[in-house]
């Protein structure tokens, strides 16, 4: 709220009173030069003083949310802001402390009230999705998250193979029913304050996409999505650069944000949480601690940028006939497969680091959990 005033104060409103070059100069220092600096440093000082101990809180908390606050505040800085936010102060400041975006009338352009049928829908979305990250948690914890055999990564080959596609599959699934559960609860919680709809944070993007562009751009974290292409992706644009280089560079701006978020788990104080149903055994070789987590760096950045790479391609192969003719003819169903054999194989390299440092274990806390315990007969 604090960073939505002081934007509105100093780059917003005088951009809209003073449309000279001045202005915007100004915008550019306080936003580059103050404001975003204090949202990188901040979180380090705030995990200091709070002492958390769960890596799911200290993600949420101090790594995406003042992440995506920062990209909202290159919006401001380079006038790609919704139309909705610059309207005014207020609708600002809920821009800014909203995790969802508001959702739009498409007719009016006007924010959609939040009706008892809206609310009822994103209600049983939620506990759809709450149910369904439990029921994921209990078949996935007992197996440390390798329901199908699993092979050590070799060779190129070794990426393709079914276990590794398998269990790289379900932990997607887990980590979008996390993403979409968590950020779900907080939009209606931001409905019932403001009285307004809030759009829905994911579509499906497991089972409904049909292309890589469609599953990055309108499927997968919408509002991750949406910041990156107005704080990234369209200020690279006016800047002059091609469509291409602002493409991979988009998808490096995301990998160097999840890289700084690996960098804060590594800030983590106190005890770990569990990770399997084994973990609380002294003997378990696979128990991780705090002191002992430290971040591959690079994984991150890397796939996202293989990601932007398959964007890339897709969109230069998009004209050629067996594209044309998958397009047209292939079931919905198997679009999807394909989609995700572009992302499954490097997928990995991005979950195992949540993995390693328990954000998953601590995730898990929060959800009813299945326990399966083999009956003993009586003993003679």
């Amino acid at each position: 709220m604090v960073v939505a005033f002081v934007v509105h104060r100093f780059i917003v409103s005088p951009r809209q009173q003073n449309k000279r070059n001045g202005s915007r100069i100004q915008g550019f220092m306080i936003g580059y030069g103050f404001i975003i600096p204090f949202l990188l440093l901040y979180p380090l000082a705030l995990l200091d003083a709070l002492g958390l101990k769960n890596i799911t809180l200290m993600v949420c908390i101090c790594g995406a949310l003042p992440n995506l606050l920062l990209l909202r505040v290159v919006e401001a800085m380079h006038d790609t802001l919704p139309s909705f936010a610059t309207e005014s102060r207020g609708n600002l400041v809920l821009y800014y402390a909203g995790t969802l975006q508001v959702l739009m009338d498409e007719e009016t352009g006007r924010p959609v009230p939040l009706t008892t049928s809206i609310f009822v829908t994103k209600a049983m979305r939620f506990l759809y999705i709450f149910l369904q990250t439990g029921f994921l948690f209990s078949l996935l914890i007992p197996c440390e998250y390798h329901i199908a055999p699993q092979r050590q990564i070799g060779s190129f080959l070794d990426l393709f193979y079914w276990g590794n596609l398998f269990n790289a599959y379900m932990v997607a699934l887990l980590t979008s029913s996390i993403l979409d559960g968590g950020a779900s609860g907080l939009g209606i919680l931001t409905s019932i304050c403001t009285g307004m709809a809030m759009q829905s944070f994911s579509d499906f993007p497991m089972s409904r996409s049909s292309s890589p562009s469609d599953f990055w751009g309108n499927r997968w974290d919408r509002p991750v999505a949406s910041g990156l292409k107005r704080g990234a992706f369209v200020p690279m644009r006016k800047c002059g650069l091609s469509r291409h280089a602002s493409a991979i560079l988009t998808f490096l701006v995301s990998g160097l944000i999840h890289e700084y978020m690996l960098f804060l788990m590594t800030k983590r104080q106190g005890t770990i949480g569990f990770r399997s149903s084994s973990s609380s055994s002294s003997n378990n070789s696979n128990n991780v601690t705090p002191e002992a987590y430290a971040p591959n760096y690079g994984n991150q950045i890397f796939f996202f940028l293989w990601n932007g790479v398959v964007l890339l391609l897709e969109r230069a192969l998009e004209g050629s006939p067996i594209i044309q003719w998958t397009s047209k003819h292939l079931p919905q169903p198997l679009k999807t497969a394909l989609v995700l054999l572009t992302v499954l194989p490097v997928a990995h390299l991005f979950t195992d680091e949540y993995i390693r440092s328990s954000f998953y274990g601590d995730t898990a806390f929060a959800f009813p959990l299945i326990s399966l315990h083999r009956l003993e007969g009586p003993s003679s």
